[in-house]
């Protein structure tokens, strides 16, 4: 099995994008940002995503989850 070559970041994305790099539905991403979990800037009537913000975003689901194991 060969895999795909990896590819850069865009340093914004729309939600669609977040969600194929998260493996989930474009509406968790717009959950996410709802609940203020992920945050997401307008640009016009669009969202975007900093990939700076999607990794903060990866990375408190990281330490949560740690959390959650030791509990």
């Amino acid at each position: 099995m060969t895999q795909a070559p990896i590819q850069p970041v865009p340093l914004v994305m729309t939600t669609t994008e977040v969600a194929e790099l998260l493996r989930c539905e474009p509406a968790t991403v717009e959950r996410y940002v709802h609940a203020h979990e992920l945050v997401a800037i307008r640009i016009g009537k669009e969202r975007r995503i900093r990939a700076d913000d999607l990794l903060d975003f990866i990375a408190g689901r990281e330490s949560s989850a740690n959390g959650k194991r030791a509990g």
